[in-house]
């Protein structure tokens, strides 16, 4: 950092942070827990499924908005940054979309939208469908908003419109529709990072917010609206609450330091958790067997238990694979080449291909 660079903003991180492990803990809830739990203990299968359900307008929308913030100096700049970016993004994403289809394709208990033969995973590279999608919708975005950075506000209005009308297309049963339904929360972290800033500097008040959230979820409810409506109205107070509750986390530096932490490092978390979510899933626990203090318990803090355990080992692998010569896995490789200058007798100097501002560890 130079003397004229700003500090880095912490609370940024620290919603990352809290956004990538409510993401393993949403596959945790949905994907794993679910099927363990015994007969009869119903109410703790709902109370996680049913509130991953109620955090969905704001994990993603949250993770997208912070990741246009940390992207809107890159944009409003063109061109010249977001080739590397796009690059670094589009080639992890190839990487992990084989190294997983191959996981996938051994593993099949696992509830998960997979690629199923080369056909399919040729159409993943084109238009994400897997669990991956998050990864290709960062690189898609960087390209859409810096090409279309000249007319800020149409694009958030067009985006929010695609948005709403997500809902409405055949493509619900993959996360394709995430693909289509999130840009407009990157959008509006790279075009309006001050609207950002002023929310968070605000000092709204958390309760205040999350009453509100759950005013509009018990007002929405009977009216049933189509599933994007009802995500994009939520997400209108979800985010402020989001944004606050990260700046105030951000304060108790025992908490902020460790999510800020890991919200630098959301990339292995997110290409390896549903991988080792997998391994979890054959360790032939059945949750709530005999009725004890102990397994009701187990049962009622399993998923928060197994989130721990999956973010650790996430993080344990890529330190170890970066450690053992496997960092190509997640980040660009540095190619460097001699290039002759005026012949084999000069001294050659380096040419370096697509460099990488070091490990693409934070997304």
């Amino acid at each position: 950092m130079t003397p004229s660079t700003p500090p880095r903003l912490l609370w940024p991180d620290v919603a990352k942070g809290v956004c990538i492990l409510l993401v393993v803990l949403h596959h945790v809830s949905t994907k794993h827990y679910a099927p363990l739990v015994a007969d009869g203990l119903g109410p703790f299968e709902d109370l996680w499924v049913g509130l991953s359900s109620a955090l969905k307008p704001v994990r993603m929308p949250l993770f997208f908005l912070v990741s246009g913030f940390f992207a809107a100096a890159v944009v409003r700049r063109g061109w010249t940054d977001v080739r590397a970016r796009v690059l670094r993004l589009s080639y992890v994403y190839v990487v992990w979309l084989i190294v997983l289809w191959g996981v996938f394709t051994l593993e099949v208990t696992l509830p998960t939208n997979r690629t199923q033969g080369w056909r399919e995973l040729l159409l993943d590279v084109v238009y994400a469908s897997t669990g991956l999608w998050f990864l290709y919708a960062l690189a898609l975005y960087t390209v859409l908003a810096t090409a279309l950075r000249h007319r800020p506000g149409v694009v958030v209005a067009v985006a929010t419109a695609v948005s709403l009308l997500s809902s409405f297309l055949p493509l619900e049963e993959t996360n394709r529709v995430s693909v289509l339904f999130h840009f407009t929360f990157f959008a509006l972290g790279a075009y309006a990072p001050d609207l950002v800033r002023r929310v968070a500097a605000a000092g709204l008040s958390l309760p205040g917010l999350v009453a509100a959230y759950a005013c509009l979820s018990l007002l929405l409810a009977p009216l049933d609206p189509p599933r994007s409506v009802e995500l994009v109205l939520l997400s209108v107070v979800g985010l402020p609450a989001g944004i606050t509750a990260a700046v105030e986390l951000s304060r108790v530096a025992r908490v902020a330091e460790p999510l800020a932490w890991l919200g630098r490092r959301t990339l292995p978390v997110y290409v390896l958790h549903m991988a080792v979510i997998a391994v979890v899933q054959h360790s032939g626990v059945v949750l709530g067997e005999g009725r004890t203090a102990a397994s009701f318990a187990l049962t009622a803090a399993y998923p928060l238990l197994v989130t721990a355990l999956v973010v650790t080992v996430c993080l344990a692998a890529h330190m170890l694979a970066v450690r053992h010569g496997l960092g190509f896995l997640f980040a660009l490789p540095r190619v460097t080449l001699a290039v002759p200058e005026g012949g084999s007798e000069r001294p050659s100097r380096s040419l370096v291909l697509a460099p990488g501002r070091g490990p693409l560890t934070g997304l």
